[in-house]
């Protein structure tokens, strides 16, 4: 025998629907999210200020240095919730608040102070050379150089605001919606 159809009326009368999660399993994932989180962006701004810094490029560094603020006080948060404070919840999502205002002033300052002729100045000569025959063989001019590379640096630094909006956005969202299993969990340890 063949697998059971599933049917529109056995969906709506629930007879597939799996049971919502329980609120320690809610928990739990909130603690494992906000970890994993908390713990790559800390490792990922850190080397990122950390190259800033060897560079000289105070901004960057900046706002590496901020990111890794903000996935330190994540990892709080999860570990204020381990201990059964509520409040390491909000300390989550404020780290969330946190990384999208850094990651879009950081954006911002790339967007406004770039400078394509400066950037150009800083290529190898053999890279320079390579990617100015790469554009003479597509049929570009070498100096629509500094232009493509404004292009580029819009098109980056806008991915990356756009990016930061959505997946920050949607972790502020998903602690959020998580509040009501968290404080069961917290509050149901804490009375007989």
């Amino acid at each position: 025998m063949g697998k059971r159809r599933v049917n529109a009326f056995d969906i709506m009368a629930g007879k597939n629907a799996h049971p919502p999660p329980l609120p320690i399993e809610v928990f739990e994932r909130v603690q494992r999210v906000a970890r994993f989180d908390g713990k790559l962006l800390v490792i990922i701004a850190a080397t990122f200020a950390a190259f800033a810094a060897v560079a000289q490029h105070l901004p960057p560094m900046v706002a590496g240095l901020l990111a890794a603020g903000c996935g330190l006080l994540e990892l709080n948060g999860t570990n204020r919730l381990q201990n059964g404070d509520p409040q390491g919840l909000e300390q989550m999502i404020m780290a969330q608040v946190g990384l999208i205002f850094t990651v879009l002033s950081y954006a911002s300052w790339m967007l406004v102070s770039f400078d394509a002729e400066v950037s150009i100045a800083q290529l190898p000569d053999t890279f320079l050379e390579n990617l100015e025959m790469q554009m003479a063989a597509a049929g570009v001019s070498a100096t629509e150089l500094p232009r493509v590379l404004e292009s580029f640096n819009v098109l980056v630094y806008t991915l990356v605001a756009v990016l930061t909006l959505v997946f920050q956005g949607l972790m502020v969202r998903f602690y959020r919606k998580s509040r009501p299993a968290v404080h069961a969990v917290i509050f149901g340890r804490k009375t007989p």
